[in-house]
């Protein structure tokens, strides 16, 4: 084309024309800016994974009480019949017993099959990365937020079978991996993006931004919501939520881990000779899976020190009991709100702000006061940033953790043993209470590095990921029992003496203490791990230079 043909051209153009290649040609300068966006490396703070956990746990704060509401309805029309007038006006003992067992079927629901499938999840995880998991939970949030709604329906056989409907819900968010793979897919993200050792700050953090979510979600309702609004409107926002979080995660969360080949190359070849048949691929899909279920508590199992198959060490097995009897002590609270709601009649915005206020104090102590803590005591280390750390050194931040945790769950037992003696008549001296309780949200995230540098210390640090789903998938499996024991606790002592089920959390929180206290790995062994890193390091090195 001549230079007289192009002017032509560009004459003839109409604006329209104009337009559109002006578009284009932005659009050609936008597209590697938003390429750019998009390879973002993983990061743990603010403007990666942040935002996620932020809506997530927003979500949860929104629907909270409106749960137990939703909870007392369906017991009403059990008991009653299905007569609007009289679901007003259940505050008997027989309704809040029915109330703390149907929320115990939902709690045990999801959890069973969270523990069924975490492990899954989890290892699907460390191989083909973190983001569709994510996506996945979401999924199954959503879906789970639309059973509520639907049981609420009058006149359908949804309200009609409320009792059973109300579970399909948590099915799908059980398979979906709930919770509890939510929580091992964010420490796995961050282990990703973080050195070895003592990851408690980090965890604090995000654990703050945790409990941010779910006091900012009551107090976003109440804004938006008049105090006699529908109970359907906050599943509705919740579900907005959700569904905002999930397209954030699809076109701006990047990947913290690199895609993992389950074969090479030859395998490939192979297989695109050979194709195997249907059911030998679903057999190998089976065991997957069974493999994935079983594994994660292997995990927990003692085992040798790496490079040493005679050196048996079992601090991840303490660690791994102290986790469990302590997920199962947490049982405790969401029947704690049935106990507030039944004891002191609190209306749905009442119970709202009591959450919002003790998710307050959690925050205000993961965000501010132990970070606080933090610096000021934890060991300081010799090693850059980028560096490992020495075996003296680890050993130090494994104390450092373990010390954290003791401290955060001797703080909880004493304000559950403080509820059983002061509170029974007295709705202030409950709420002041559960607040000196909330300052003990310290013990998740430093369970949480407690159990990475547990593993570094044994030679295992590549399998943060898998610790962090075994830990789920305990997580799971104490939720699956935990309702059922503080929901009949509740119901069986309800009438006469509602604080019972916080002696059993006492109980069970000091046996957890006594597990992690156990967790002592000595120098000598962190050493030999050392050691025997440092020569398969030096041998790999070596090789690739030949």
């Amino acid at each position: 084309m001549t230079n007289s043909d192009s002017e032509e051209e560009r004459l003839l153009l109409t604006p329209s024309h104009h337009y559109v290649v002006g578009c284009r040609e932005g659009w050609r300068e936008i597209i590697p800016s938003l390429r750019q966006f998009r390879d973002w490396n993983a990061h743990p703070y603010w403007y990666v994974l942040i935002p996620v956990v932020l809506a997530m746990n927003m979500s949860t704060g929104m629907t909270t009480a409106p749960e137990i509401q939703v909870y007392r309805a369906i017991a009403c029309r059990s008991l009653y019949g299905l007569s609007p007038d009289i679901i007003t006006d259940c505050s008997g003992t027989d309704v809040a017993a029915r109330v703390a067992k149907i929320q115990a079927a939902v709690g045990t629901t999801t959890s069973i099959l969270t523990a069924i499938s975490t492990g899954f999840w989890s290892r699907f995880g460390d191989t083909y990365g973190r983001k569709p998991i994510f996506v996945l939970n979401l999924l199954g949030a959503i879906f789970s937020e639309s059973s509520f709604i639907l049981v609420m329906r009058p006149n359908t056989i949804f309200s009609r079978y409320a009792e059973i409907f109300i579970l399909f819900g948590p099915i799908v968010e059980g398979l979906s991996g709930g919770l509890a793979t939510f929580l091992g897919l964010l420490h796995a993200y961050i282990s990703d993006c973080t050195r070895h050792g003592s990851r408690s700050k980090i965890f604090s953090t995000i654990y703050g931004i945790f409990y941010i979510g779910l006091s900012a979600g009551p107090w976003f309702t109440g804004m938006v919501l008049s105090p006699g609004a529908s109970t359907d409107l906050y599943f509705y926002i919740s579900m907005a939520t959700l569904a905002m979080s999930l397209l954030y995660t699809l076109a701006i969360l990047p990947e913290s881990r690199k895609r993992e080949s389950d074969v090479d190359s030859s395998h490939r070849t192979n297989e695109n000779q050979i194709k195997p048949s249907a059911l030998v691929v679903l057999h190998g899909y089976i065991l997957r899976f069974l493999a994935a279920l079983v594994s994660p508590i292997v995990m927990f199992a003692p085992r040798s020190l790496k490079g040493y198959p005679q050196k048996r060490t079992y601090i991840l097995t303490f660690l791994g009991l102290g986790v469990f009897i302590h997920t199962v002590s947490n049982g405790l609270y969401q029947t704690r709100y049935v106990f507030a709601q039944h004891l002191y009649s609190w209306s749905t915005a009442q119970l709202g702000y009591y959450v919002s206020l003790l998710s307050i104090i959690k925050a205000a102590n993961l965000l501010v006061i132990l970070p606080i803590v933090i610096s000021y005591s934890k060991p300081k280390t010799s090693s850059a940033a980028t560096a490992s750390l020495s075996p003296r050194e680890l050993v130090a931040e494994l104390q450092f953790d373990r010390q954290i945790t003791q401290a955060s769950l001797v703080l909880e037992c004493v304000s559950h043993l403080l509820v059983v003696l002061l509170s029974r008549n007295s709705e202030a001296v409950f709420v002041v209470l559960s607040c000196a309780g909330s300052f003990t949200s310290g013990v998740n995230p430093a369970l949480y590095s407690l159990g990475a540098i547990c593993l570094h210390a044994c030679g295992y640090s590549s399998e943060v990921g898998a610790l962090f789903g075994a830990k789920a998938v305990l997580a799971a499996i104490a939720y699956a029992i935990s309702p059922t024991i503080f929901a009949t606790t509740y119901a069986a002592t309800v009438a006469y003496f509602p604080q019972a089920m916080f002696v059993l959390a006492t109980v069970l929180i000091s046996m957890s203490v006594a597990f992690i206290s156990a967790i002592r790995p000595s120098l000598g062994d962190i050493n030999l791990v050392y050691d025997s890193t440092t020569a398969e390091e030096l041998s790999r090195l070596e090789e690739e230079r030949t």
